[in-house]
């Protein structure tokens, strides 16, 4: 089990420890890819990083051209979503300047 996460080409982000990124995906999703996650409690921030085994890494640009915003679960509503690329080595980005973060209460439409 780890903390992982994955996106939908409808914008949704879902968060949970799992054994697999599938694990976090409904029937009729489909995914752009994925990662694993770690809370920054200091800096109100969750910082999502390296790439799913099954699905690669995340296509933001994808949500990007599409003018979807990230949809994220409201109990997030506080913390920052920041992109880590590359272990550190690259400026962080983060995901509400870029793409637009809706808060929502339900995972799926």
């Amino acid at each position: 089990m780890a903390w992982k996460f994955v996106i939908t080409s409808k914008g949704y982000l879902r968060m949970g420890d799992v054994k697999l990124h599938r694990d976090l995906l409904w029937p009729d999703d489909w995914c752009l890819g994925g990662g694993f996650y770690r809370f920054d409690y200091v800096n109100k921030q969750v910082i999502l990083d390296r790439e799913s085994y099954d699905y690669g890494r995340p296509q933001w640009s994808k949500l990007a051209a599409a003018g979807t915003r990230l949809r994220v679960p409201k109990e997030y509503e506080g913390f920052a979503f920041v992109w880590q690329e590359g272990s550190g080595r690259i400026q962080p980005v983060n995901l509400a300047d870029w793409l637009g973060i809706d808060w929502v209460t339900s995972p799926h439409e």
